[in-house]
């Protein structure tokens, strides 16, 4: 490709001619012949790192502003590369957003296993598919490790443009609220973006909850013409949203209409119109109604609690409005198996009720000890810590559900980055109910769950919160292997009764 085919109509002045062989905005990864985007990210500039891509052979820079000192290959300068890289990204990608369907989920808590069940959903239908997000990028056989929720701009346009090489017709991923604010997914249309619900989180970015909601609410500007928007009606914020796309779409609230675009709601609420009429959870999974423009709709999901009975609503709602037919969805959402890190159950002989969970909120962690509480005679122990770096404010909130909730707390450290452990134990320890003393410190991860597993008894539940599916610990200078269901699972391979 051409430079100037690369920044058609993007660049305000003239653009030169120049062959291009790649594209990238790391200079360190950059191979002689690419072009170079300069783009100021939230801890380090680009611009800073123009000569060293020139010293690997850039063939041209992209760049806000021009080096001091002489440039010896061609450089265009922009107003924004950081808007500008998702377009141009795409472009050379060959626009692959184009030949895929795509789904966006976003929200504070499912996104995870509602990806899942929508990617099994549409699997089931005969319409293979790709899948991004937390735990992994899924392209046909390959399951990469994954980075960011959403990836960057331009790994978004290479995984899409694998997509379309393996012949995979859909896409469905995850939408941060980051990548929401940062205009990763920019040029997407979705064929229907769900929304699951809006927590407390992410705060060390967005400062305020307003911004993090607002971010959240934009996914829908990705909708295209005739698309869905899927919103979770229980959610306040969801109503909120329910009533301005449906004022802005005018589309009615059910049955689904003509109409350019549509919006349906979901949850247990009687004017939805997914809802969920009956639920029934036990430890082999969660058995539920819905209520559907399609008919009645009844369900067996193998996943625990009742917020997954939601997810299920969720997934099947978009589903359902996206042509799959009602016994395809059934059939589909019966056979899922667990999330990885998701509630997963650890199985053991020892009659204990293992799990682990990404919860690393105050809201997430509430549902997983809410889940636990109603499915297990015994104690609920809840093992967790806070991640450094991150949003302060829910460590001793997180703090407070746990003292609540659970009948015991271990403290402990998760991805404590550059910050003391120690220092961010204090914090959710402070946050404890007063007068809660059923609770101990161990910074040592591992430690800490052995510590839990060594006090349960059978028909006992020990929660193990915060890192789920995630199988390292990030320190500030290192990053070591760590799997918390790798702990629980040596510990049941030698441990066959509990006291």
């Amino acid at each position: 490709m051409n430079l100037r085919q690369l920044l058609h109509d993007l660049a305000p002045g003239p653009v030169p001619s120049v062959s291009v062989a790649g594209l990238t905005c790391h200079s360190k990864q950059l191979r002689p012949g690419e072009v170079f985007v300069a783009v100021r990210g939230a801890s380090q500039d680009g611009h800073a790192f123009i000569q060293e891509a020139v010293g690997r052979g850039a063939a041209a820079v992209v760049a806000e502003q021009a080096p001091a000192w002489p440039m010896p290959c061609p450089l265009v300068t922009v107003d924004d590369t950081k808007r500008l890289l998702p377009t141009i990204a795409a472009r050379w990608f060959g626009e692959p957003a184009k030949r895929l369907r795509t789904v966006g989920v976003t929200g504070t808590c499912g996104k995870t296993t509602t990806v899942y069940l929508l990617r099994a959903i549409l699997q089931a239908a005969g319409q293979p598919a790709g899948l991004l997000g937390t735990v992994a990028y899924e392209i046909g056989a390959r399951r990469l490790p994954s980075g960011n929720t959403t990836p960057g701009a331009m790994d978004l346009q290479r995984f899409l443009a694998q997509m379309v090489r393996q012949g995979l017709g859909w896409c469905v991923m995850e939408v941060s609220s980051h990548a929401l604010d940062q205009g990763r997914i920019d040029g997407l249309q979705f064929d229907a973006a769900i929304f699951t619900c809006l927590g407390s989180d992410h705060l060390d970015y967005h400062q305020t909850l307003e911004r993090y909601a607002e971010a959240k609410r934009r996914i829908f500007s990705y909708v295209k013409p005739g698309g869905y928007a899927v919103v979770n009606g229980d959610d306040a914020y969801g109503r909120i949203l329910l009533e301005a796309l449906r004022s802005a779409w005018r589309a009615g609230p059910a049955p689904i209409g003509a109409g350019t675009s549509r919006v349906l709601s979901y949850g247990v609420d009687p004017s939805v119109d997914v809802g969920i009429e009956q639920a029934e959870c036990t430890w082999a999974g969660t058995r539920v109604v819905l209520r559907t423009p399609w008919g009645l709709l009844p369900i067996h999901s193998p996943l625990l609690g009742r917020h997954n009975a939601m997810n299920v609503a969720g997934a099947c709602a978009a589903s359902l409005a996206l042509g799959v037919p009602p016994e395809t969805v059934q059939r589909a959402v019966e056979a899922f198996p667990q999330v990885p890190g998701r509630l997963e159950r650890i199985p053991n002989d020892a009659g204990v009720h293992a799990v682990v969970d990404f919860a690393h909120t105050a809201d997430a962690l509430r549902l997983a000890l809410l889940t636990l509480r109603d499915l297990v005679r015994g104690r609920v122990i809840v093992v967790f810590g806070c991640g450094g770096d991150r949003d302060q404010s829910k460590r001793p909130a997180m703090g407070r559900v746990a003292s609540l909730l659970a009948d015991h707390v271990v403290l402990t450290s998760d991805n404590p980055r550059s910050e003391d452990p120690a220092a961010i134990i204090e914090q959710i320890r402070g946050g404890l109910a007063p007068g809660f003393a059923r609770y101990q410190v161990q910074a040592d991860r591992e430690q800490a769950i052995l510590a839990a597993l060594a006090m349960v008894r059978p028909e006992d539940a020990v929660l193990v919160a915060g890192k789920g599916h995630e199988a390292q610990q990030i320190f500030e200078h290192v990053t070591v292997p760590f799997s918390d269901r790798g702990v629980m699972e040596r510990f049941f391979s030698h441990t066959k009764a509990v006291a």
